[in-house]
């Protein structure tokens, strides 16, 4: 999937953002979408760390002994070939096009079936990507509202009653100024008419300068008024700027994620080559960046070198 031209474009679009907040109605509840399981059944995990890439060769540079925080993989598809690195797979319905849909339900049935059958472990899958994004080739599904609720009904509400550890996320929007048609307003409108859907997390993307740490964390709270307590999976972010000055946004970011209750999952762009990229340009490794995403490292009462936010993997190897 080509979303070389993804972050560029969404830079102009996440402009609007500041100036189009959402209005604060968190004392709603949606009439549309539910969730079958109690959002208090979903505990965010202690690492919450995943990789999104094309392709799957990368995804073994981030693991670090028993050191891993990230945990998770996906590819914006609904299979992958199999990794060196032990991340749990999350399929995704991209879209509605036939070469998605021709092949969900067998690679879906088949995902939940092989987790369930390493200790009943439960299966996450992701909802269509960038519905409200319809700019050429940036990687978007380009759906309406209408066209969605229909999609889902169609294609993941029928997962929901699979085995009692399915949890759909729902279609994952970018931070576009919020409007009916794009952003969180499509989200929104979404939760609100997809009569009886199960929706059991709510999936975000955000991109922006590095400098707007505070404008990434609003985005997650404009979010919340609406959510219903939902479990957040933030499956797309990316700053713009220097590497020190993306470090530095992760440094801010990571924490107040991790110690977040209801933000289960993230997931930084990309693992790929390039430059702001998670690996570096010979792709033989992490970049300075991917570094910092991958080892970063905040935890209250851990015992884990690093615990403080040191860069002990600029000295080297922790004993």
């Amino acid at each position: 999937m080509n979303r070389s031209l993804l972050f560029p474009l969404f830079l102009l679009l996440s402009a609007l953002v500041i100036a189009n907040p959402l209005p604060d109605n968190s004392n709603t509840t949606s009439t549309g979408s539910s969730t079958k399981h109690d959002p208090l059944d979903q505990k965010p995990a202690h690492e919450r760390r995943g990789i999104a890439y094309n392709d799957v060769k990368y995804a073994k540079y981030f693991q670090y002994d028993h050191h891993d925080h990230v945990t998770w993989r996906y590819n914006w598809d609904s299979s992958s070939p199999p990794s060196d690195a032990w991340f749990r797979y999350v399929p995704m319905l991209h879209s509605l096009r036939d070469d998605h849909t021709s092949k969900w339900k067998d690679n879906a049935e088949a995902q939940a079936r092989l987790n369930w059958g390493q200790q009943e472990m439960a299966t996450w899958f992701l909802g269509f990507n960038e519905p409200d994004n319809c700019i050429p080739d940036a990687g978007g599904s380009c759906i309406d509202v209408a066209t969605a609720v229909a999609g889902w009904k169609k294609h993941m509400q029928p997962l929901s009653t699979f085995n009692s550890k399915i949890y759909l996320g729902s279609p994952g929007v970018t931070n576009a100024a919020p409007s009916d048609t794009q952003g969180l307003g499509w989200l929104k409108k979404f939760l609100e008419t997809c009569d009886g859907c199960t929706v059991d997390f709510i999936n975000l993307h955000w991109y922006g300068r590095a400098r707007d740490a505070q404008n990434f964390k609003d985005h997650i709270n404009d979010a919340r008024k609406f959510a219903n307590g939902l479990p957040i999976w933030i499956t797309e972010f990316r700053a713009d700027g220097t590497d020190d000055e993306v470090k530095a946004f992760l440094d801010d970011v990571m924490p107040w994620m991790d110690n977040s209750q209801d933000i289960h999952r993230y997931c930084y762009f990309m693992a790929r080559p390039g430059p702001g990229m998670l690996i570096n340009e010979a792709g033989d490794g992490l970049s300075d960046i991917g570094n910092e995403y991958n080892l970063y490292h905040v935890h209250p009462g851990s015992d884990v070198k690093g615990a403080n936010g040191e860069r002990w993997w600029e000295q080297g190897r922790p004993a």
